[in-house]
């Protein structure tokens, strides 16, 4: 496996790209990772850690998974989900905000969360549980905050880490563990790391995307066997902070994504291959 993954590294360099890889069966402990301490503009795979700094307070009773967010044009950003387009939905439940921003990757629940947990909150979570190479430095479409040079940061290790520790249950309470699990596995965007999946089995997964930018990252939950964590992040050029968290990149930006996407979809494949699951 380690050889097939390094050449999929050297294949993303040889159109300027980055490959980061992390494979860990939680059965056998078997860990594989290529450039894993790498850091990569994290795009919307930032919802994990908001995620679990979320459900972390709920546990805690900082605020309850019922309580409703008010919306509204002002808090209303562009780019992936469907909350911007709600006329006549004056709130939703902070479940339902965080099922949006997991499920359809909705920037604008993303930015009522944020607000609600706070970027620091989000930061002292990952300082907490380890998670050293990942910065949540701004809101979703914030262009003031990158014209600044604010980027959201993390690296293939922490990712693996947050994913490895929510599977085993070492993260959150079984409740909760149970909603993140769940909310994962409802993902819409399944075009990479699903693509070669084996019929039976499941991926909880989030996915992330900018322009120059394609990620899946999640954990394979098959009867049978330990859960297998799969994390893949690429990156055209970066980290790309002065990337858009969405819009067309040209032709050529857009070639690149769909290399990165078929990319990702071979790295699920090498690791599904090698641990047994096809």
């Amino acid at each position: 496996m380690r050889d097939e993954l390094d050449e999929l590294a050297r294949r993303a360099a040889g159109w300027g790209g980055a490959l980061g890889v992390v494979a860990h069966d939680l059965g056998s402990g078997e860990r594989v990772a290529v450039g894993a301490g790498r850091a990569f503009t994290a795009a919307s795979v930032i919802k994990l850690p908001i995620m679990m700094t979320l459900l972390s307070g709920a546990e805690a009773g900082r605020w309850s998974l019922d309580d409703r967010l008010p919306l509204g044009p002002e808090a209303s950003v562009g780019g992936s989900g469907i909350v911007k387009d709600l006329v006549d939905v004056p709130d939703l439940s902070v479940r339902d905000l965080l099922t949006l921003m997991i499920v359809l990757s909705d920037n604008t629940a993303t930015n009522l969360l944020i607000d609600l947990v706070g970027l620091d909150g989000v930061a002292a979570w990952c300082a907490r549980n380890g998670l050293r190479g990942t910065v949540p430095a701004r809101r979703m479409l914030d262009a003031a905050a990158r014209a600044r040079g604010e980027e959201n940061l993390t690296t293939p290790d922490d990712v693996a880490a947050l994913l490895a520790g929510l599977a085993r249950g070492e993260l959150l309470d079984g409740p909760s563990t149970a909603l993140a699990l769940d909310v994962l596995a409802r993902q819409q965007t399944n075009d990479r790391l699903p693509r070669h999946l084996p019929a039976g089995a499941r991926l909880a997964h989030k996915t992330g995307e900018l322009v120059g930018v394609r990620h899946d990252v999640g954990i394979v939950l098959a009867e049978g066997r330990a859960p297998l964590v799969v994390v893949a992040l690429t990156e055209a050029a970066g980290p790309a902070g002065a990337a858009a968290d969405a819009g067309a990149g040209g032709p050529a930006s857009a070639e690149v994504e769909e290399r990165a996407a078929d990319l990702i979809a071979e790295v699920g494949r090498v690791v599904y291959t090698a641990t047994g699951l096809i």
